[in-house]
């Protein structure tokens, strides 16, 4: 029989559904497209009301209009051209901006809108512009700057900033969440419906659940009594609960969806210290432990909680943890809770209350975990002795301890987790110590296998997270084979000297550690070699807590979640790589500055907590050295000229006074005093200049700038005094003491002989602070009083003693202030805890101009017509308006023609990056230096760069602190860095095109492992 052929209709049936499924499409984009359009036209009659000409006038939209336009401007897919507009992000309200732009917005503006959001929620549309300008320039956006300190149809501000620092910003920023009025020391994250959340709380009695990217609150809850004292999140099952304790022992469980209260229960007598969630037949219980001495299980759905553990009085730590099967679970807890008592954890069987066993610790526990390798439920202590111990969870028999010899505060914070290799899972402990250093340790074996050194101070929290698009083995021809073989060496190094081979490592590759310190920031770090991978600042307090989410499926991106005691909680987009110049990088708050032109050169010096010296350039703000100044930080700081050079004198409680040269900083004398000094200034003149000295007894002090010989004469013996203050009238140096009565007197600084009284006992309040300058009409000496809630300023004629104006202050607004002089008048600058800093007309008291910063106000000094401003970690410099455009011009050329002539272009890129990492961190030996740069960097190219680099004579060894090596003042001049705005045009002319050095790891062609960039060499580098 023959067989009749195949009929084509499935072949028609194909093509006519491809035909359908286009026609869907199509109508589904006209559909969109629609909407958009329909949108739009919502989004223009909305503006209309406040369109003048090409121009929207947001300063005059309804607050409908500034609340939600962003929201309408999605709807119209016009969001990018919304967020170009600088005067929407000044007055529009960041609640809905932070609504409509979620995390995956990252644009410019959207950049430096988030770098002080905390700020923009509640300030008012000047202080937002203000600020973001300052943003502008900290991120080298100066154009930006530009705009939004000349506004259309609004005045131009009258003062601007030409330069700042960087190192407390992170472009990897994406959301802030706030609204707490106090420190946020409680976080936990999860999903809600597949949307990433983070809860946040603290003492403020509220806790607050937010979408963890686009920073929107969902949901704040009130009601707690005496704040929140713990938080756990709970998304098993169908539920997503989370349940909040508070100072008065009161459980609440809200639900995270709807955030209704679902129940809401007393457990303890006092604050709950410790709270764990878990399922106990199959319904939500919470594990508690409390102030008053018990350890609790709530189960919610019962409304009732039961006794497990009670201790008497004495409060339990807050240390749980939760092992074993879900049909016999067992809960431990440790008890001890003052420092120095012994400290046990006690095992109990969850469902019957049943106690299995109990041990003992010489000292109090600092952390509590478990793990359960091949079933084997087994739980890791550490102590405040800075030792470790691993024991079967189930039966109490200690199996053996981590970091035997370890020394108290090693191991302040424990995390725990597991990383599968073809062997099966293998277990890692990471710890953290009081002196920021982080150890990741192999709990199969005990052993430690990474030390992780990077933070200045205190770990206070650790977390981890895998990158499930990490490849083992993922390499990139621009590495270079060298490199590649360099890397293989050293596994293999490992290897022969490790039985357990790289093979182990490799286990750990794709762990990202993250550690949070009270040095105010967040680092990550590869767990497969302990290379940092990058530093997130932006708290500007001690970050309590970090978390990361679990990544997405459908997402290439891993987000940490972070809190403080800022009163903000951060997201951070650890996948950014986006690279950012920060200047003069200070760990800590700036706590004294001093400016001065000595010598024809505009300089800054600046201290803080890391006992570090930095001088910078005044009027670029670029960096010229880093010096250590002794063990603890200096208190005052000065700046003076003698025929040696400028010097640098500073005072500190381990190293008295030390008067150091500001180029080389060759140490000229040093005293120590019998009472710690608090106060510096240096005057005379060039053949005779002058140290004077106030301290901690009220006693002023004179020595001889050059020499350190001590100095005679009255002014070397008056008592009571407050602050003192140098200067010249008509050339003739002098000096001002003032007084606790109000008294204020003017020296003679060459004889130390009194010259007038400035202001009577009794006539003025204490006096807190002096400050001398010499403007136009005349010499000038102002004084800050305060009496109770009262502060003033006085400013006095320093030549005829006549009060010139009295300005009248807030002390919030008056807690650091300084005069100088300012084109042609006499300015008094004031700053504080209100971000402000406010400019008076010295001779009117008439109030010129306000600016405000990101951060508080530490310290204000004048010089060369500039105003030098502290606030927080960073450093900025303000102009007059009608001076920063010709002197930004003028220096920059004059700089740049300056540093192209003097850089020598046959340097190798690594070798000059190396000299500017010493610039910073001199003193410094080949591990640290090989650490800050890209982890792919053979070490064997740091060491051949080091080696050319001592040949040429660019450094020297130094046995300073520890063996390393320090820049000569050859190698200082090469290393001088390149105004940030006018770096790329430098690179183009000195090298043909080079990419501009950056200060940590960045040093060539991008890197295909890391993003970094690897080494270009150069024939006059080899």
């Amino acid at each position: 029989m023959t067989t009749p052929p195949s009929s084509p209709r499935g072949v028609d049936d194909d093509a006519g559904m491809e035909h359908l499924v286009a026609a869907v499409l199509h109508i589904g984009a006209e559909r969109v497209l629609a909407r958009r359009r329909t949108a739009q036209r919502v989004l223009d009659l909305l503006t209309a009301q406040v369109r003048e000409r090409d121009t929207l006038r947001w300063d005059k939209a309804t607050p409908y209009l500034l609340r939600h336009a962003a929201e309408h401007a999605v709807d119209a897919g016009s969001l990018h051209t919304l967020l170009d507009d600088w005067e929407f992000l000044v007055h529009a309200d960041p609640r809905g901006i932070l609504t409509a732009a979620d995390g995956a917005h990252h644009g410019t503006p959207l950049t430096v809108y988030r770098t002080s959001l905390p700020r923009h929620i509640a300030a008012p549309a000047p202080e937002r512009r203000h600020i973001l300008a300052v943003d502008a320039v900290r991120h080298q956006q100066p154009a930006i700057s530009h705009r939004l300190y000349n506004p259309p149809f609004k005045n131009s501000s009258p003062w601007r900033c030409i330069w700042s620092t960087a190192a407390n910003i992170s472009p990897a920023l994406r959301a802030s969440l706030t609204g707490h009025r106090t420190p946020v020391r409680h976080l936990a994250v999860g999903t809600v419906d597949d949307e990433p959340v983070a809860i946040t709380a603290g003492p403020d009695e509220t806790a607050r659940l937010f979408h963890a990217t686009a920073g929107t609150l969902h949901h704040a809850w009130t009601g707690h009594r005496g704040g929140v004292t713990a938080l756990a999140f709970h998304d098993k099952h169908e539920h997503a609960d989370v349940v909040t304790a508070d100072a008065s022992g009161r459980l609440r469980r809200w639900d995270a969806r709807t955030g209704r209260l679902t129940a809401a229960i007393d457990a303890h007598d006092g604050p709950v210290t410790g709270l764990l969630t878990l399922r106990l037949r199959d319904q939500l219980c919470a594990l508690s432990t409390g102030h008053d001495g018990t350890l609790r299980v709530t189960d919610f759905d019962q409304r009732q909680t039961r006794l497990l553990l009670t201790t008497g009085r004495s409060p339990l730590p807050g240390l749980l943890a939760v092992t074993g099967p879900s049909d016999a679970p067992i809960g431990l807890a440790a008890t001890g809770y003052h420092p120095g008592e012994p400290g046990h954890v006690v095992a109990i069987n969850l469902l019957d209350g049943r106690v299995r066993y109990q041990l003992s610790f010489p000292t109090t526990l600092t952390g509590l975990d478990c793990f359960d390798p091949d079933g084997l439920p087994t739980a890791v202590a550490t102590t405040a002795d800075g030792t470790g111990q691993l024991w079967h969870a189930s039966n109490g028999e200690e199996l053996y301890d981590l970091n035997r010899t370890g020394r108290p505060g090693d191991m302040n914070v424990l995390h725990l987790t597991s990383t599968d290799e073809p062997g099966g899972t293998r277990h890692v402990a990471v710890t953290g110590g009081g002196d920021g250093v982080v150890r990741i340790w192999d709990l199969d074996t005990a052993r430690q296998l990474h030390r992780l050194e990077g933070h200045h101070t205190a770990i206070l929290a650790l977390n981890t997270v895998h990158n499930p698009h990490f490849r083992l083995g993922d390499t990139s021809s621009e590495l270079g084979e060298n490199a590649l073989d360099q890397q293989a060496l050293r596994l293999l190094t490992r290897a022969a000297a490790d039985h357990y081979g790289p093979q182990r490592r490799d286990a750990l590759a794709g762990l990202i550690v993250l550690s949070a310190s009270a040095d105010e920031t967040i680092r990550s770090w590869h767990a497969q070699d302990g290379k940092e991978i990058r530093t997130y600042t932006g708290h500007t307090g001690p970050v309590r807590c970090v978390a990361a989410l679990e990544p997405a499926a459908d997402s290439d991106r891993l987000w940490a979640v972070s809190c403080s005691d800022d009163a903000t909680g951060r997201t951070w987009d650890l996948t950014d790589s986006t690279g950012h110049t920060t200047g003069a990088a200070h760990p800590g708050r700036i706590d004294a500055l001093a400016t001065a032109t000595v010598q024809g050169q505009s300089l800054t010096v600046t201290t803080c907590s890391d006992s570090r010296l930095r001088v910078l350039d005044t009027r670029t703000g670029s960096l010229l050295s880093a010096r250590i100044a002794g063990d603890n930080p200096a208190q005052a700081v000065t700046l003076g000229a003698t025929r040696e050079g400028p010097v640098c004198a500073t005072a500190s409680p381990d190293k008295g006074i030390v008067v150091r040269l500001v180029t080389t900083g060759t140490v000229l004398w040093q005293r120590q005093t019998d009472a710690p000094v608090v106060a510096l200034q240096a005057g005379g003149s060039m053949r005779r200049p002058v140290l004077l000295t106030l301290d901690d007894n009220g006693r002023t002090h004179m020595w001889e700038l050059a020499t350190g010989r001590p100095r005679t004469g009255p002014l070397c013996q008056q008592a009571g005094v407050n602050s003192i203050a140098t200067g010249s009238i008509r050339n003739t140096p002098v000096a001002v003491t003032g007084h606790s009565t109000g008294e204020i007197l003017l020296w003679n600084l060459a004889s130390g002989t009194l010259r007038r009284t400035l202001c009577q006992p009794g006539r003025a309040h204490s006096v807190r602070e002096l400050s001398f300058a010499t403007g136009p009409s005349g010499p000038r000496v102002a004084s800050q009083h305060m009496h109770l809630n009262h502060h003033s300023i006085r400013v006095t004629d320093a030549d005829t003693g006549r009060l010139c104006s009295v300005i009248s202050v807030s002390p919030a607004a008056a807690m650091e202030f300084a005069l100088g002089r300012v084109q042609d008048a006499a300015v008094v600058a004031t700053g504080g805890p209100d971000n402000s800093v406010r400019l008076w007309d010295a001779d009117t008291g008439d109030r010129h101009a306000v600016l405000w910063l990101p951060d508080t106000v530490h310290a204000l000094d004048f010089d060369d017509h500039l105003l030098t401003v502290a606030y927080g970690r960073e450093l900025a410099a303000f102009a007059p308006a009608v001076l920063s455009d010709a002197t930004d011009t003028a220096d920059t050329s004059r700089s740049l023609s300056r540093q192209a002539s003097r850089r020598n272009p046959n340097k190798s890129l690594l070798q000059a990056t190396i000299l500017r990492l010493l610039l910073e961190w001199e003193g410094h030996n080949l591990a640290p230096l090989a650490s800050l740069l890209c982890r792919h960097v053979p070490t064997k190219a740091v060491k051949v760069a080091i080696r050319i680099l001592l040949r040429d004579g660019l450094i020297l060894p130094t046995s300073k602190d520890a063996l390393g090596y320090a820049l000569e003042p050859k190698g200082r001049a090469l290393a001088r860095p390149v105004p940030p705005s006018k770096s790329r045009a430098l690179t183009r002319a000195s090298d043909g095109g080079t990419p501009a050095l950056k200060l940590r790891g960045w040093h060539g062609q991008p890197c295909g492992l890391c993003s970094h960039r690897k080494i270009r060499t150069s024939p006059g580098g080899r």
